[in-house]
């Protein structure tokens, strides 16, 4: 049976998988190319249009756990894009295989994992993660996918 590797802790080993982990990407949003510090950054950025001020105030915040506790407060949680909780998932997917093609070394590092079982293990994610006792693990199984296709 494969080993696992749970990740959460940005001291872990593994902390490279995490969406929080600062591998810059580019992505086209609204017409425009834009440069995100991490997936996180990206995925927070997106829940509204480049034009709004709250997008390119996401995108300049250094630390991408600052991105994702802002978009929690009060100013962040009104007037959203439309589409963001019906695509949310698929933000993310897209955010993690940019990670992976625009970053060689953590395409090795995550070819590296072998046939490891890939679990994001937050004890407040339940969404993408697997939180204490139960969870998706979403963001795990879309890791593991995207390896196999690297490892192709």
């Amino acid at each position: 049976m494969p080993q696992e590797i749970r990740f959460c802790t940005p001291d872990g080993p593994y902390w490279f998988l995490s969406p929080l982990a600062k591998f810059p990407i580019k992505m086209s949003v609204d017409g425009g190319d834009y440069i995100f510090p991490s997936t996180e950054h990206y995925y927070q950025a997106m829940k509204f249009y480049a034009t709004d001020i709250r997008f390119s105030t996401i995108i300049n915040l250094e630390n991408p756990d600052d991105a994702r506790l802002l978009t929690k407060t009060p100013k962040y949680k009104i007037n959203r894009r439309d589409d963001f909780d019906k695509n949310k998932f698929d933000i993310m997917e897209r955010g993690l295989r940019a990670k992976f093609a625009q970053n060689p070394t953590a395409a090795e590092m995550l070819k590296q994992t072998g046939d490891a079982i890939l679990i994001k293990s937050c004890p407040v994610c339940y969404k993408c993660g697997f939180g204490i006792g139960s969870g998706t693990n979403r963001i795990g199984k879309t890791l593991m996918q995207i390896r196999a296709e690297l490892q192709r």
